[in-house]
């Protein structure tokens, strides 16, 4: 094993499968959670939403290491289903909302966006060769 200058290991870097299986789930749920901002902000032009859903995509991509394309195809419904919920917690009818109700919104809305996913799976693939980019420049 050699050194580079101030001590950095030139030694490749193995990382076990929990520990990437951990990093993606992280990068996924984060670029969910991000992605609640726009749908939560009645004031959010729809441009602009896109443009958000995609940035926190290729985010996803660009931090979960490993799937860059799932990482961001998946960001993108898990942060529907999330506004589901949160937008769910939030709605309080005279009758009540059933389980039925609930499911049946949250299908509805994961389906209506799954052409974003679409988008979300292109934009983690450019957040993953982003990375590749990076990582290679810095070694």
């Amino acid at each position: 094993m050699t050194t580079a200058p101030f001590g950095r290991s030139t030694a490749p870097i193995t990382h076990s499968p929990s520990s990437r299986n951990v990093r993606f789930a992280l990068a996924v749920i984060g670029g969910a959670i991000v992605q609640l901002v726009p749908y939560l902000r009645a004031d959010t032009p729809a441009l602009l939403a896109i443009l958000y859903l995609l940035f926190a995509a290729l985010g996803a991509g660009f931090f979960s290491g490993s799937r860059p394309w799932l990482a961001g195809a998946l960001s993108v419904l898990l942060g529907a289903a999330l506004y589901g919920v949160v937008s769910q917690l939030g709605y309080r009818t005279e009758g009540g909302t059933t389980i039925g109700d609930f499911i049946t919104a949250e299908t509805g809305l994961v389906l209506g966006i799954v052409p974003y996913a679409f988008f979300g799976a292109l934009a983690g693939l450019a957040g993953g060769w982003l990375r590749s980019r990076a990582v290679g420049a810095a070694r």
